[in-house]
């Protein structure tokens, strides 16, 4: 593809197919690594404070990014103050995981609502989008491996099929959990629910951690 201008022409679309399918094969190859390490390896006990705004701007930017060409509406609400005691990098994964697949399935110029709520429940940090929604059947089995709500739609998108999976094994090793509430044409809730004892104060943040006013 690198020198797709001196191709022939009948090549250039196979090729990119292939490259296309290549794609989407290393994509699954890295979830099934990430599942795996969840799965087999021990908690780690060396986690940190995380300040989850900083956390959530990222990924938010990051989604803002790929998914540039949508023109989509990705707003965040989030305290300064509320700091996360976890695994930065697996944290991020969840997370990430949650908002990419709201701007997938969300079409073009739609909204996407990323929050962090501290209740009696503990930590709420919830994924919502004016997408198609999802049939209440399929609801339940969201999170098992390779499992398809339609089979045509996950092709175009590119998407594995692990990533909800990996969510779900994420916050079980941060003794918490996902709620999912959606939809047909009125779009999707998904809530990550850490428990309170997660939530710690500014002062047991990580070296070099800064502060910064949330942003919608």
């Amino acid at each position: 593809l690198d020198d797709k201008k001196n191709l022939p022409a009948r090549w250039i679309k196979p090729i990119e197919q292939m490259a296309q399918q290549s794609h989407r094969m290393e994509n699954i190859i890295r979830d099934l690594l990430t599942l795996s390490q969840l799965e087999t390896r021990a908690s780690s006990k060396q986690q940190t404070a995380i300040q989850l705004c900083s956390l959530l701007r990222e990924i938010k930017h990051d989604a803002e990014q790929v998914f540039a060409d949508k023109h989509q509406h990705i707003t965040l609400s989030c305290s300064d103050e509320i700091y996360v005691n976890g695994n930065l990098s697996e944290l991020y994964s969840a997370i990430s995981n949650l908002v990419l697949n709201a701007a997938k399935y969300t079409q073009a110029n739609g909204l996407i609502d990323l929050t962090a709520t501290k209740s009696a429940r503990g930590l709420s940090i919830t994924v919502s989008d004016n997408g198609p929604g999802i049939a209440p059947q399929h609801i339940p089995r969201l999170t098992e491996r390779f499992y398809r709500v339609d089979e045509s739609r996950s092709a175009d998108t590119g998407g594995t099929g692990l990533g909800l999976a990996i969510v779900k094994h994420v916050l079980a090793r941060h003794n918490g959990k996902l709620e999912i509430s959606s939809q047909p044409g009125l779009g999707s809730q998904f809530t990550c629910i850490l428990p309170a004892d997660r939530i710690v104060g500014p002062a047991s943040s990580a070296p070099g951690a800064t502060a910064s006013n949330s942003q919608t």
